[in-house]
């Protein structure tokens, strides 16, 4: 039960993430870059993306799985936080 609401927690916390992860200009600019379509060639050519839609989708996916990482991550890092406090005052 702890499990999925966690994941929940991360699913809800993703599209902040991804908010959050656009607007770092550095990043932004860096997916734009050439180092990075090229990069993601083998996943380009591994869903069939024609044009530059279909590549611009498959970014975005792989931005959103990023975003949901992170937010799973910071799911888990609060939630052991949360767990220690909790251990702490009931030791005391």
């Amino acid at each position: 039960m702890k499990g999925l609401l966690r994941v929940g927690l991360a699913a809800l916390l993703t599209p902040l993430v991804f908010i959050g992860l656009s607007r770092i200009d550095p990043l932004a600019r860096w997916v734009g870059s050439d180092a990075v379509w090229t990069a993601l060639t083998p996943l380009f050519r591994l869903f069939g993306a024609v044009g530059m839609e279909g590549e611009e989708s498959v970014v975005l996916c792989v931005l959103l799985a990023v975003s949901f990482i992170t937010a799973a991550l910071v799911v888990c890092i609060a939630s052991a936080l949360i767990q220690r406090r909790r251990q702490d005052q009931a030791a005391r």
